[in-house]
This record gives C-alpha cells, structure tokens and sequence, in this order.
C-alpha cells in the first residue's frame, strides 16, 4: 500500500527565540522567585554557619534568656550569698586547651575576625569633622570592610537580576518586578522581635544587622528608579504624552515618590537631628506606599500580603512584652536622670536595653532605648537606667525629674520614712534657693519623681560568652559607660556561678573616656559598688578614666572612687591599651614574666593565654578604632594570647 504522506502544518513552526515578543508578565516573575532563592539561601547559610554558638548558647542556659521581663507576686527574696574567692588555678586550668585543633581554631578565628572587623578611615576632611566625637580621634567609614561586601554583594545580586536577559529598552518592567520582590527583605531585617529566632544571625541583635535594611531600602529604590525612569524616557522619546498621564503612570509616579521620601528622611542627618520626623515619616510614607503601588500594578500584592503578615507577627511578638510599671526619675546631677523601675525580678540580662515610654506629658508619644546596668541577681526587685541628656526628650525627663514643686503629698500614705525623706529634700532646696547652702540639692539623696512607664524589651546585650575568657578589656565613651557597668555585671554574675567549671574573667581593665567630672562623679556609688563586688570575688577590677574636656589644673580622684582608679587629662591609644590588656607577655625574651604568669593563672601551655574579650560601646569613632585596633593586632599575639572576642555597641541612630 502506498503511503500517502501528509503536509506539514506550517502554523506550528516554532519561532525563533530572537524574533519572539518578550513578555515580561510570564518571564519577569520567574527573576522574582529567583532572586528570593538567592536571599533565602544567604539566611539558611548564615543559620547553619551559627548551630556551635546556638549549641553554646543552649549549653551554659543562656540561649532563651532576656526574652521578657517578670514579675513575681511573692515577697522579693534575699540576695544570694556572696561566694567566697576560688583559687584561679582551679578556675583556668587549661582554658584554652592545648591540640593542634584548637591553635588551627583561633588562627582561622583571627583572620576571619580581622576581615569582619577592618573599617577604613574617612579621609582628614574639614567639613566631616562635626562628625567625630569628643572621645574619639577621627572619623571612619559608616560600614566596616565585610559589611561594605556584603552590602555590593546584594546590590549586584539585585541588578543582575533585572539585567540579565531583559531588554530594558524596549520592556522596562523587570527592575520593577524585581523592586517587589525585596520589600519582604527590607520589612525582615527591620524586625526587633527575636522569637521564634533571631533574623540573619543569631549572634547578632536587631541593631546590628539594620544597616542591611536601609541598604536593601535604598537598593530597592535604585530598581524602581531604572523601572519608572525607563519608561517615561521611552514615553517621551515615542511621542506617547498620553502614557505618562494615564491613571496607572500616575500611580506609579505616586508610588516612587512616596519611596523617595521614605529614603530622604532616613539619612543620617535626618535620623541624628530629627529623629521624631523620620520616625512618623518612615511609618507614613511607607503605609502610603503600599497603598499607591498596589494601585499601581496587582503582581505587588503577593508581595505585600507575606510584608504585612511579617510585620504583624512583629508588632504581636512586642505587645506580648509590653509593660505598664511604676518608675522613680531621680535627677543625679545636672546632666544624668536615673531611673528606677520597681516590681521586676527577673527575664532581662546586664547590657540588654528596653524601651522607655514615660506616660506624662508630651513624652508619651516618644519611646527611647536605655541599657540596663544591673543584674537580676544584684538588684532588689528592679531595673535601674541611666539617662544622660542628649537631647529634646532626655531633657524634658531630666526636668521632669527635678521638678520637686509637683511632689503630690498623699495624707493616707502609711510609709512616713518616703514623707520625711520628700519633706528633708523640699526644705533643702528651700535654702538653695535662699542662698544658705552651697549643696546643688540634686543627686542620689533627691526622693525621687514618681512616674508610670511603658517598657518593651528587652533586646539586644552582649552576644559572647564572656566565661571563655580570663581578661576582658571595656572601652566606654561617653554614655556608654552604661553597656560597660552591665559588661561588669555579668562578670559578676559568672563568678557567683557555682555550678560553672570553666574559665571565668579574673581581670577586668575599665577605659572610659568622659567629657568632664559631674559624670564621673554622679555614678561614682555604682561604680565603687561594682568595685568592691569584684573584690570580693577575686576579679582584678582596674578604672582608667579620661578626660577628653579636662580643666586645668587637673583635679584629683574623686573620694568616692575607688583608690586604684587612675585619672588621665588626654584621649587614650586604644591599640596601645589593647596590647598592655593581653593576657601574655607580649615579648618571650621575658621568661621570668612568663612563668609568673603562668603560675598565675594555672594554665598547661606556655604559648597560649586564657584570652581577651574586648568591649566597646559609645560613638562611632571609638567603637570602629577599637576594630581596628583588633584587626591590625598580629596573627602571633591572637594565638598565643588564646584569642580575642569582640563586641561592639554603637550609639548612633
């Protein structure tokens, strides 16, 4: 039989691809899921790079603590005893083991540390100088090294994205797709929450990790500026007016300037001298732009709804946390307001910080971060703040606080050692007024204002363990000697620890540098508190105090400190202080140094110490110069000084 052979149906021939039209609706989402998977993947890297410290963490019972702030209804217990001085040999034997694995460990340890650490100085510009501080020597770049690659490394991710096989010329919409796509890593990294895990690293606090949110935020708009740019360009090169003033154009323009806003009042120079601006902006502007951009184009509302329910979940995670407490605003001197807040017992670590509503006057539609300086063991049922003023709200609570012609007296009060107290205080300031007592009539024997607050936290605090280490080195500047009192309180607390066999700080060097002597001599009982609690425990407590405004002549030590602390009228050299706080020798020509040390501290290797952690918490400038203090420090010290810890604290929005 003859095979009759059918003809080929032409209209099926496929085209070929370069003569196909792109469409952007079905092959610009598919860069979209793409993208997500690069972001993911970083996460779930960066989550497994972090199961040895979450397995630390969970070993010593420090990796769900100072998740909320307790109250207990029961009669506040006494403090627990003092434990008595345990010989350090017993305490650091062999603290940093003596393998071939664990020299390997500091040495990948110190470089890796070195290129996290690293920052570049800003060049030596005249107009950058209101930039450094009075503690600090000069000004560096915003980003350190490894935060500056990772900050290009998502940018060229994201611009890849809607490069790569789109003809931007013709077909603008892919910087737009991919534009969307990043609004649930910008509303991600902006979280506070860390339940039920912290976001990106589990090292790392909210505040760390936030220059990646304003980078993804900026990043974002540069994709939307290349969408909606493109386009009009287009529009207006066809000669198609028409197009730019159609509805959805006009929403598009809407969208994209809402976003410009959104950046503009983010800057730092917003952020430092009208923090209460950005703040209302950032929350206007960005709820405005989700309403104009879902308007705009219906592919951004699967993005917006997985935003909103992250956000939610936030804002949920928070409210739980809330706290509605009585306060006492104390007024230490004419610069610093203490503040008490009674009935809490425990949930909170040394160095966390919460925020702070003070629910009276204009201050209740402001909330401000304070750290913590106590622990839960060391304090009577409590949290005590430092508020030193820095600005508009600070002085508002300051004045607040001295205001003794408010004192409501209650004539049904039972505690008549409060009235007495308030009564001494009134008549006091009388005689100030009066000019019969040179006394400033402010300071620990104020009564004190009583005040209602509303707190959330707490957050953030220190993330090393600092039992690893037998020396720790705190660098405070300014303000920051709160985070540092809360660094000497956890050292405290894990010599009070009795069940901890490990190495624990045997010598604690404090470096404070400070503007003038009221500061230093408003927390004066806190810090010769803290002093003697060390003493009593066989922690080496050393202040070293600089004056970066001293008078002249240089006045002596105040009484109230304690004898050993030393006064100096100049900026210290942190990588000169950093080198003298090494637990070795830093030269093995003296062996005579050598065996004392290790006599000391009982540990079996001659060439490797019990470790240093370093601490630093103030400006910009002081905490990056401790950075690179430590990155530049040689590979051979690290090792033989059984490696270095780093935590910085940077008070800067």
């Amino acid at each position: 039989m003859e095979t009759i052979a059918h003809p080929v149906d032409k209209r099926f021939i496929p085209i070929p691809t370069r003569y196909q039209i792109y469409d952007s609706y079905t092959v610009d989402p598919q860069w979209q899921i793409k993208f997500t998977i690069i972001w993911t993947s970083v996460l779930a890297f960066s989550t497994l790079a972090s199961i040895p410290y979450i397995i630390h963490m969970w070993k010593i019972g420090r990796l769900y603590s100072g998740l909320s702030i307790n109250e207990s209804l029961d009669e506040p217990t006494s403090f627990p005893e003092t434990e008595k001085q345990v010989p350090l040999t017993k305490i650091t034997q062999d603290s940093k083991g003596s393998s071939f694995l664990s020299r390997g460990y500091i040495i990948f340890g110190s470089i890796s540390q070195s290129i996290t650490l690293w920052t570049l100085p800003m060049p030596r510009l005249k107009w950058w100088k209101g930039q450094i501080g009075d503690c600090c020597r000069r000004a560096y770049l915003t980003l350190s090294v490894s935060q500056i690659i990772l900050v290009l490394g998502y940018m060229i991710a994201v611009i890849c994205c809607f490069v790569i096989g789109a003809e931007l010329t013709q077909n603008s919409n892919r910087p737009g797709f991919i534009a969307l796509s990043q609004l649930p890593v910008i509303i991600l990294l902006s979280l506070k929450s860390p339940l039920p895990v912290p976001i990106f690293l589990p090292s790392l606090s909210y505040e760390h990790y936030n220059f990646l949110h304003r980078w993804a935020g900026r990043t974002m708009f540069i994709a939307a500026t290349v969408h909606g740019g493109m386009w009009i360009n287009q529009f207006i090169r066809n000669d198609e007016m028409d197009q730019i003033s159609s509805d959805k154009s006009k929403r598009g323009i809407l969208s994209w300037t809402l976003m410009c806003m959104i950046v503009i009042t983010s800057l730092k120079p917003v952020r430092r001298k009208c923090y209460q601006l950005f703040w209302i902006a950032h929350v206007m502007f960005f709820v405005g732009f989700f309403a104009a951009i879902s308007y705009h184009t219906p592919y951004s509302r699967p993005w917006i709804y997985p935003c909103a329910a992250i956000y939610g979940y936030d804002l949920f995670v928070r409210m739980l946390r809330y706290r509605i407490k009585d306060a006492t605003l104390v007024p230490v001197d004419d610069t610093l307001t203490m503040i008490h807040i009674a009935d809490c017992d425990s949930g909170w670590l040394p160095t966390q910080h919460i925020f702070v509503r003070v629910l009276k006057g204009s201050g209740v539609f402001e909330s401000h971060p304070f750290t913590i300086t106590n622990a839960t063991s060391t304090t009577d049922r409590g949290i005590v703040l430092y508020a030193k003023i820095s600005g508009d709200w600070t002085r508002r609570i300051h004045d607040l606080a001295r205001d003794t012609g408010t004192f409501e007296v209650d004539l049904d009060v039972d505690d008549d050692q409060i009235m007495e107290e308030t009564q001494r205080f009134l008549e006091k300031e009388q005689k100030i007024m009066e000019g019969n007592d040179n006394d400033t009539g402010s300071g620990f024997d104020h009564p004190g204002r009583k005040v209602q607050v509303m707190i959330d936290g707490p957050y953030g605090g220190l993330k090393i363990d600092l039992g690893q280490y037998e020396n720790i080195l705190l660098i405070g500047g300014g303000s920051g000697i709160t985070f540092i009192l809360g660094s000497i309180e956890e050292c405290i607390r894990l010599r009070q620890s009795r069940n901890d066999n490990g190495p624990r700080p045997r010598k604690v060097d404090v470096i404070w540098v400070v503007r003038d002597m009221s500061t230093i001599q408003a927390i004066s009982p806190t810090v010769t508190y803290l002093h003697d609690q060390s003493n009593n425990l066989g922690i080496e407590l050393q202040y070293n105090l600089y004056l970066s405004n001293p008078p002249n002549p240089l006045p002596d030590v105040p009484s109230t400190l304690p004898g050993t602390t030393k006064l100096s009228p100049y900026r210290p050299e942190i990588s000169q202080l950093l080198r003298e706080s090494l637990p070795i020798p830093t030269s093995t020509s003296d062996s005579i140094q050598l065996e004392s040390h290790m006599a000391e501290t009982g540990s079996m290797r001659k060439d490797i110490g019990g470790g240093l952690a370093v601490i630093a918490c103030g400006p910009e400038g002081i905490v990056t110069e401790s950075k690179n203090a430590i990155a530049n420090l040689s590979l051979k010290d690290r090792v033989r000084s059984g490696g270095i810890g780093f935590h910085g604290e940077c008070y800067s929005l």
